[in-house]
């Protein structure tokens, strides 16, 4: 129960260095079974068989460059894995922990596997007759699931602070107090008519996110048929147009516009209960973009401020903001917008 007893602080730093290391570990392992690969080229086919079919008959193959990039890729997923899981501790820390497990696991099985696919093809004269190394692939999956169990057993997170900071609270204050300056000036926009676009995005980790999450897809199915690596990217683009937007008050309503042109989450003012000002977990909305659970629908751009809206029947509607400041103000103008009789129910 050691883990409980942590400081914030302190918390924030152990999951940290797990999270460093969960995604250095798999990729660095993957970058020694590329170097090894290539190291060994010389006593390898100019082409390797890379798949086989139902009846063991080899129809797939890749160049060595090709073995090694895949052995890459193959670390790449479990460097991806594995931190998402960590960062699912909002949720569960026992999915959390077995995630991180799972994670590294699947990606040293996975490296194994490329290992294996080349260490059964060296010094061998008919590629035809090319299979997987049982001896390396069985080595690869013991220290797999050892390497897993461990990680189940090591990783013990604390659980996620909840506390609602001063700022917050302060943010929500200045908010719903109408004598506020910043409640004052609502009140003035919508009386006029006025709107307010906020633009939310999640800066150069949109680009990171997209095209490291794209690049993962097309070294994972290029081996498999070249061109399904044109999955990579339209799933980058997809993830692009989702990591960026335009929040828009008005006196319609609210609403989002994706990569500032398709309308996502609109309501309009007889839907919208109140609005408040929050300090979110990205993961505790299963993640970056727009995102919906049970109870919930999110433009999610990471954790930080968030204007949330209570709409329905017990719905909110949660759209990060660039700072508490641009939270605040929003929020006290979709208030000053409830409180206008004028606006369109």
């Amino acid at each position: 129960m050691g883990e409980q007893m942590r400081s914030i602080a302190a918390e924030a730093a152990y999951n940290k260095r797990w999270l460093i290391g969960l995604i250095a570990g798999p990729l660095l392992l993957g970058v020694l079974a590329a170097a090894w690969i290539l190291s060994v080229a010389g006593s390898l086919p100019a082409e390797l068989a890379s798949h086989w079919n139902s009846k063991n008959v080899v129809d797939g193959w890749m160049s060595v460059a090709g073995a090694a990039w895949m052995a890459v890729a193959m670390g790449a997923m479990g460097a991806v894995i594995a931190p998402t899981a960590l960062l699912l501790r909002a949720k569960s820390l026992l999915l959390a922990r077995v995630g991180v497990g799972f994670g590294l696991a699947f990606g040293l099985a996975l490296v194994a596997l490329s290992v294996a696919m080349v260490a059964g093809q060296i010094n061998i004269s008919d590629v035809s007759r090319a299979e997987i190394s049982g001896p390396v692939m069985a080595v690869g999956i013991a220290l797999a699931f050892v390497v897993g169990c461990a990680a189940v057993w090591l990783y013990r997170p604390g659980e996620v602070d909840r506390t609602i900071s001063p700022e917050v609270m302060v943010a929500n204050m200045t908010a719903a107090d109408e004598d506020s300056l910043v409640a004052v000036a609502a009140k003035e926009k919508a009386a006029s008519g006025e709107s307010m676009s906020i633009r939310v995005s999640m800066g150069v980790w949109r680009w990171v996110l997209s095209l490291g999450v794209g690049a993962v897809v097309a070294l994972s199915v290029s081996f498999i048929f070249p061109f399904l690596a044109l999955l990579g990217a339209l799933v980058a683009a997809i993830i692009w147009m989702f990591t960026s937007g335009i929040a828009g008050i008005d006196p319609d309503g609210v609403r989002v516009r994706v990569a500032g042109r398709w309308k996502i989450m609109p309501l309009g003012w007889g839907e919208i209960r109140k609005a408040t000002v929050e300090d979110i977990k990205v993961l505790d909305y299963g993640g970056w973009g727009y995102r919906m659970s049970a109870g919930s629908i999110g433009f999610i751009m990471g954790s930080g401020p968030a204007l949330v809206l209570e709409a329905g029947f017990h719905q909110r509607y949660v759209i990060s903001m660039p700072d508490l400041a641009t939270a605040s103000e929003a929020a006290a103008l979709v208030n000053a917008y409830l409180h206008n009789g004028k606006v369109k129910g």
